[in-house]
């Protein structure tokens, strides 16, 4: 009778375990402020947020601009999947010129507020 329970009392001894191994390596998140410029947030930081977002904006812009010329190819210049690919590219274009418009502004502000501390 008493193999019947240790099994039990394995399992709740690896939960134990597992619980403690993840809460030792869970590590306290950082979060940032994307809208605030203040010297408190890191804007080096937002600004590398910024950038990288607009890369993959311009890659996808990039790879829908590709896709509308063979839809072109294959449908004709009419094609509303030509229009749709050409609008929804131009689409992720402006997004990325405002991301990055956005990243100048934060590297400005970073830049501004170091001269200030000095």
């Amino acid at each position: 009778m008493n193999n019947l329970r240790l099994p039990h009392v394995g399992r709740g001894a690896l939960i134990l375990l597992c619980s403690l191994a993840a809460a030792g390596c869970a590590q306290p998140v950082q979060t940032v402020d994307t809208a605030s410029f203040g010297p408190s947030q890191d804007q080096q930081a937002i600004v590398g947020y910024y950038r990288a977002e607009a890369m993959v904006l311009n890659e996808k812009a990039a790879a829908i601009a590709q896709s509308a010329v063979r839809y072109e190819q294959l449908f004709g210049p009419q094609s509303d999947w030509v229009s749709g690919a050409q609008q929804l590219s131009r689409y992720y274009a402006v997004a990325a010129q405002d991301l990055e418009r956005r990243a100048d502004a934060y590297e400005e502000a970073a830049r501004t507020g170091q001269q200030r501390r000095r």
